[in-house]
């Protein structure tokens, strides 16, 4: 009998070992996958433009280094705002508010998450707050099917929450460096839209989550074990006062200073210094960390799309479409239908690059008099079709490989994976909720 317990945990060891390799081999493939698809994207797009006789220096000279360092400062100064202890303070107070009820949560948590991320980088938003829900979720003793919808609706929203502002995300930041519309313009027609999404989507997937019928010793305690555990943290509110000062500034500096006078990345650039001084004189200690491997990747998108907007095929792919569909209405609709296939398939970032030309071209036609709605019918486009598949978010194998490395048990014992293939009904869905409200929308408006 012990030779027998002798085995069975060996055996046990040799497959946690097992496990573990595995693992470690997909992150590795996970890693140098990226790094092949951006040596890839510069390449291909060399030889392409080799190919049609176009000079790179002309390529660089039309480079959108503008959309870089709006990214990259966004992004740190969403870090400046994490030092201050915020998002951590609401996270806790969301699982406080909604008494530790899963479907409260999910719904909270998924409202918080499009707030955060129509401001601040949503990569960052969600790394912050992910450490609180994995305690939150791991004491209420959730099962798969829960982690799934929690995570599908987070994953949806932070792609909405960044499209419902011209700074929110990597394609929004095109839009606006784009000159088809304002800032003020854009964030007028487009929050309204993207919040009435984010609700729909919240209500879908709350009402998703069966309700409780226990009484809530469970879910007491869990509460009572987060707050334990985050006891001591420290919010720093006469810094965080100040950086909302400072980033309201940015936000009417964008609004109401026309491009020409002083440009986006010149006032983001402004902006992040002042916000710099602040942490200095208040002595925070701020680890600037960026992921330069996600700068890279957006810099190859950035030139790939620049080389095949001077070979003019997507010039002949607007002429084509506008000389094919008379109706300007219809004409947007296919080409949201068709960006946000593209989005799908290839990710929100080579989408929002490749077909910017497209758009442009468009709104300098019969259609100029639209522009403002076209920028948003573009931008949600790409938002839904962010949303199709685990890779066309830009958050997507980020928060996959936090959730699965957080060791999240289900009830039953086991623990509960979440991926490509564990997303794909929640993304089917979450695409068709975005896609439909955004045609309804513009079949009204225009």
């Amino acid at each position: 009998m012990n030779n027998t317990a002798v085995i069975s945990s060996g055996g046990l060891r040799e497959k946690v070992k097992t496990e573990r390799k595995q693992s470690a081999l997909l992150e590795k493939l996970k890693k140098s996958g990226s790094l092949i698809l951006i040596a890839a994207m510069f390449v291909i797009g060399s030889a392409v433009a080799l190919l049609f006789n176009i000079p790179i220096k002309s390529v660089m000279s039309n480079y959108s280094y503008d959309v870089l360092a709006i990214l990259i400062v966004m992004e740190l100064f969403t870090n400046l705002i994490a030092e201050t202890g915020i998002m951590q303070l609401l996270a806790i107070k969301i699982a406080e508010m909604s008494k530790g009820k899963k479907r409260l949560c999910l719904m909270m948590f998924g409202g918080m998450m499009f707030l955060i991320s129509s401001c601040l980088n949503n990569i960052t938003a969600v790394m912050m707050i992910l450490p609180i829900v994995f305690v939150l979720l791991k004491t209420l003793e959730v099962d798969k099917k829960y982690v799934c919808t929690f995570f599908a609706a987070i994953l949806a929203l932070s792609n909405t929450g960044g499209a419902a502002s011209p700074v929110g995300d990597f394609p929004t930041i095109v839009i606006m460096t784009s000159g088809i519309t304002s800032f003020l313009s854009y964030l007028t027609h487009a929050f309204p839209l993207f919040a009435i999404t984010s609700a729909v989507l919240i209500a879908v997937w709350g009402l998703h989550v069966k309700k409780e019928n226990d009484d809530g010793a469970l879910r007491k305690l869990a509460v009572t074990n987060l707050k334990s555990q985050y006891k001591n943290i420290e919010i720093r509110f006469d810094v965080l006062k100040l950086l909302a000062v400072v980033f309201v500034g940015m936000f009417l500096a964008w609004s109401f200073v026309p491009q020409n006078i002083i440009p986006p990345e010149i006032i983001a650039i402004l902006g992040y210094g002042i916000a710099m001084v602040i942490c200095s004189v208040k002595k925070i200690k701020v680890r600037q960390i960026m992921d330069l491997k996600s700068v890279l990747t957006i810099a190859s998108f950035l030139f790939f799309a620049q080389v095949v907007s001077q070979t003019g095929v997507l010039n002949l792919l607007a002429a084509y479409l506008q000389n094919h569909i008379d109706n300007p209405k219809i004409l947007v609709m296919v080409i949201m239908v068709i960006t946000s296939l593209v989005a799908g398939i290839f990710s929100a970032g080579p989408a929002a690059a490749a077909m910017m030309p497209v758009i442009i071209n468009i709104c300098q036609g019969p259609l100029g008099g639209q522009s403002d709605w076209i920028a948003v019918a573009y931008a949600a486009a790409i938002c839904a079709g962010s949303s199709l598949f685990m890779w066309s978010a830009t958050a997507g194998f980020i928060l996959s490989g936090k959730v699965n490395g957080a060791d999240i048990e289900a009830e039953d014992g086991k623990k509960t994976s979440w991926g490509v293939g564990q997303y794909l009904k929640y993304g089917f869905v979450n695409y068709a909720i975005q896609l439909s409200i955004a045609l309804a929308v513009i079949a009204v408006v225009l």
